[in-house]
């Protein structure tokens, strides 16, 4: 799927000609001939759908991300990206007891399964246009971690937290979209809606449910240890700041 998106962005990137009456209308940029560079910046909620032997052992996740683009005038449409997207994809709540010995004292625990990616690359994007596709390519670095909190009964927050397991490593991966541009007075924005494929080769991770209590207080693990690719969705909104 996204490899068809990405031939079909390539195609839209040839044919987008910046004298067309829609770039007139819509321009990413000041057309004053001057040269310079441009920041963007992408906010939006995601979801991750694994794939393969990770698709045995999580349906999906769901996150939020962001992304900062940076596009020298002088050879637009190229320019760089950084992207980052935080996911969970499971949770567990239990009461329990402060301690051993204040044990009349309960406190709400939490454990969340979650993974982060932080990336870089090249992006290849139409800059004018009523629809502007885009295709990237990126590497970076995986995170999945599983962590417990306590929180307090009468709103207090929470006052305790540690990282129960971890573990991380090099993730690559490519991607495309389309933006749908709107005029605002002090920025460019738009329509964001994308996706994209992330490898991250091989982790051990937990799912929900994985960590057990044990009567002497220990933790047992049952740690899962697969591929865990997925492809990556979101839809959300894209600004570039106007330069006068």
């Amino acid at each position: 799927m996204v490899r068809r998106l990405v031939l079909a962005a390539l195609a839209l990137l040839v044919s987008t000609s910046p004298n067309t009456a829609a770039a007139q209308v819509f321009p990413l940029a000041p057309n004053d001939g001057s040269s310079g560079q441009s920041w963007s910046f992408d906010f939006a909620g995601q979801m991750a759908q694994p794939i393969g032997a990770f698709r045995t052992q999580v349906d999906r996740a769901w996150g939020v991300g962001g992304s900062a683009r940076y596009h020298f005038r002088s050879i637009s449409p190229l320019g760089i990206r950084v992207d980052g997207a935080w996911f969970n994809y499971g949770n567990e709540n239990k009461r329990v007891p402060l301690s051993p010995t204040v044990n009349r004292v309960f406190v709400d625990m939490h454990t969340m399964n979650d993974f982060a990616v932080l990336s870089v690359g090249p992006e290849l994007a139409a800059t004018r246009g009523l629809i502007r596709p885009y295709v990237y390519a990126f590497a970076g670095y995986s995170y999945f971690y599983t962590e417990s909190s306590a929180d307090g009964t009468d709103g207090e927050g929470t006052f305790a937290s540690t990282t129960n397991f971890d573990d991380g490593g090099w993730a690559s991966g490519y991607g495309g979209g389309l933006r749908l541009p709107l005029r605002f007075r002090s920025v460019e924005a738009a329509f964001d809606a994308g996706a994209r494929l992330t490898r991250n080769g091989t982790r051990t991770y937990l799912r929900r449910g994985d960590i057990i209590d044990q009567p002497d207080g220990s933790l047992q693990f049952n740690q899962r240890t697969s591929a865990v690719d997925f492809w990556q969705y979101h839809l959300g909104v894209s600004f570039s700041p106007r330069r006068r």
